[in-house]
């Protein structure tokens, strides 16, 4: 099912899928919206209630509020939906989403029942990106490079040539920049979730504290999200559980939707 909720002067779409009790908030990746967990009502549906909001500057969602989201919008966006947030709920983020999900485990930690991570963004941190979304310097200079890009490929060519840029990521970077309209939602979005920047050290804390099991999948050829990541997170912490599909980034396929389900069921 397909909806849309107000929020201030914003139009926020939705997908829902399944009917079970319990309730999974789904955050998807750069590029995506709410639809890409379609895959995963058949292994999930029965236990639970599946709720996909298309973030800012994605799908179907119209966002009016400028460049300004936080976790407290995202939290408030939750109880809209009909949800009653003195029950716990669990949380799944692909990618870009994983990022999200984090923060809101961070946030809302006494809320939240379980969380799985798929490819997740979030786990270290991103130097490049701090720089461009935080500091003036870098979020000038950010709007610049999206404005006229030339100078930004000539660099990425250079590194290239000096080894300091694998394959895949010259690729991804290309694929990325390579157009207006790519560089325009690019800027936006980063901009827009420049507030979510979890603290690893701070939601293991949490993680501990609450007993909230997090559970992570990997895909064995990702050469931008790597497992080891992963690793290094759930290193020492019995809550979190770290394990690898034969795939690369793209993971919400139906042939994996029951790797996926499994670290909810």
């Amino acid at each position: 099912m397909k909806g849309t909720i107000q929020y201030k002067s914003s139009s926020i779409a939705y997908y829902s899928y399944g009917n079970g009790a319990e309730v999974v908030f789904c955050f998807h990746g750069y590029g995506l919206d709410g639809s890409c967990f379609d895959v995963l009502e058949a292994v999930l549906g029965k236990q639970y209630t599946l709720i996909c909001l298309d973030l800012p500057f994605h799908g179907s969602t119209d966002w009016q509020e400028g460049l300004s989201f936080t976790t407290q919008d995202l939290f408030k966006l939750m109880t809209k939906l009909n949800f009653n947030t003195t029950e716990s709920f669990s949380l799944l983020g692909y990618s870009m989403g994983g990022r999200v999900a984090l923060q809101v485990l961070e946030d809302y930690p006494k809320f939240i029942k379980k969380v799985a991570l798929v490819a997740p963004d979030g786990l270290r941190f991103n130097g490049w990106r701090h720089f461009a979304t935080h500091t003036r310097v870098g979020k000038r200079l950010f709007k610049f490079t999206m404005e006229y890009p030339m100078w930004f490929f000539g660099l990425v060519k250079v590194f290239y040539k000096l080894h300091l840029l694998t394959r895949p990521m010259r690729k991804f970077v290309k694929f990325y920049i390579d157009s207006g309209v790519e560089r325009e939602v690019l800027y936006r979005t980063w901009m827009i979730l420049r507030a979510f920047k979890p603290d690893i050290l701070e939601i293991k804390r949490v993680i501990h504290e609450f007993k909230i099991p997090v559970n992570l999948l990997f895909g064995e050829y990702d050469r931008i999200i790597q497992i080891k990541q992963g690793l290094k997170f759930g290193k020492n912490e019995p809550m979190i559980t770290v394990s690898e599909a034969k795939t690369g980034h793209k993971m919400l396929k139906e042939q994996f939707a029951e790797e996926i389900g499994a670290l909810l069921l």
